[in-house]
């Protein structure tokens, strides 16, 4: 018996990469440092680096971070297994429950410590970026992200830096956005304020989707042909004009205005108000839905199934490790982030059955744990001294 793999039998997981042909596409030691990525990616404790995934493996830190930044495999095959992947479920659930497909876009700031003018290897491609989270700019790479959701599943489908010297964030949403499927039933781009403007709407709508995005309260409307700002004309709002809605046990004073905008030519703008702060005006929020032919109600129900971005960065970055990295190289960090994204997609569709990523995630850190301790029972069984055990569980 051989001391190098901890996981000989490692089932589900060699069925996930046969599924995807990956041995075909890349070398055995390859497989292997990415099924010890997967592994220690979904390890309680695991902050993204190089020295957590040597953790679990056979090899030095330092040839982790050799196979991150120089190793010879293609990392785009993944990102388009991964793409392909969550476009074919969301797609196929579409087709056989008639449900809408919705497609989530959004991103986030990882930070990172500025380096001092001394520094001689400072991380590569930081630069100052807006945080909605802390409300200023911070040190760090932008990280775009989409997920596609129908029904209770949500699948992520692309991670990347954002380079602000390249384009812009609408032309990046909209270069995605020309890849998208037309959508079985019904398809919907779920946005913030920041995408929510025509050229996204167009480009989306060219695809056969309609669009629900949060909206800037300094938007210009034209009810009865008057130019007025949002806020502005908010301000007017009588209570008799407004209805209760509850959406997911919160209650909001709604009101319903369907016109133009700047750039938009007819969309239904909801202006919102918490229960208990009716005509509050920091307590406004707005949203715009290009289908008119849906009830409030219904706009609203929609625009919440966008909350599974915001726990998508919340559980990369708590269980995942997407903000902790420490390699230093752009080609490594990028390299990082298709492997969450593999790691991602193995938790919900790599154990038998679609799972959402929590439950997946608890099902692989059990079996995991249950092979290892399979492990160290058959390493006591074939009398391999305990020292030699301790010592590849590096707990010597």
């Amino acid at each position: 018996m051989s001391l190098n793999s901890i996981l000989p039998n490692n089932e589900a997981m060699f069925n996930f990469f046969k599924t995807y042909r990956l041995p075909l596409y890349f070398s055995k030691p390859v497989l292997w440092h990415v099924q010890e990525f997967i592994v220690a990616a979904t390890a309680k404790g695991y902050r993204g680096k190089v020295v957590d995934i040597a953790e679990w493996s056979s090899v030095h830190r330092t040839s982790i971070g050799h196979f991150l930044a120089y190793g010879v495999w293609d990392e785009s095959y993944i990102q388009k297994i991964v793409r392909q992947e969550s476009l074919q479920f969301v797609v196929s659930h579409s087709k056989k429950t008639e449900q809408p497909l919705f497609v989530i876009h959004d991103d986030t700031v990882c930070h990172k410590t500025k380096p001092s003018s001394q520094a001689q290897r400072p991380i590569e491609q930081a630069d100052f970026h807006f945080s909605h989270l802390k409300s200023k700019s911070v040190w760090g790479h932008q990280v775009q992200a989409t997920l596609v959701q129908c029904g209770d599943h949500s699948l992520i489908h692309d991670i990347h830096r954002y380079d602000k010297t390249k384009q812009s964030k609408i032309d990046d949403a909209c270069e995605l956005a020309k890849t998208m499927p037309i959508p079985p039933k019904s398809g919907y781009a779920l946005v913030d304020s920041w995408y929510t403007c025509s050229k996204l709407i167009n480009t989306y709508a060219a695809r056969g989707y309609q669009l629900i995005g949060a909206l800037k309260t300094n938007r210009i409307l034209y009810p009865q042909g008057i130019r007025v700002r949002l806020d502005t004309f908010a301000s007017y709002v009588a209570q008799k004009e407004v209805r209760l809605v509850t959406v997911n046990s919160s209650s909001y004073w709604v009101y319903r205005y369907e016109g133009a905008l700047n750039d938009i030519e007819n969309a239904v703008v909801l202006l919102c108000w918490p229960k208990d702060a009716f005509q509050v005006p920091k307590a406004l929020h707005a949203f715009l839905c290009t289908d008119v032919s849906l009830e409030t109600q219904t706009i609203l129900d929609y625009y919440s199934r966008r909350w599974p971005i915001e726990i998508f960065f919340r559980q990369a970055k708590g269980n995942l490790g997407f903000n902790g990295y420490q390699v230093r190289s752009i080609r490594s960090i990028e390299r990082l982030w298709t492997l969450l994204a593999l790691t991602h997609l193995y938790c919900t569709m790599g154990l038998g059955k679609p799972l959402l990523f929590g439950d997946g995630l608890r099902k692989v850190r059990k079996d995991v744990k249950g092979q290892t301790i399979q492990w160290i029972y058959d390493c006591g069984k074939n009398g391999i001294p305990l020292d030699n055990v301790l010592k590849r569980l590096k707990a010597a």
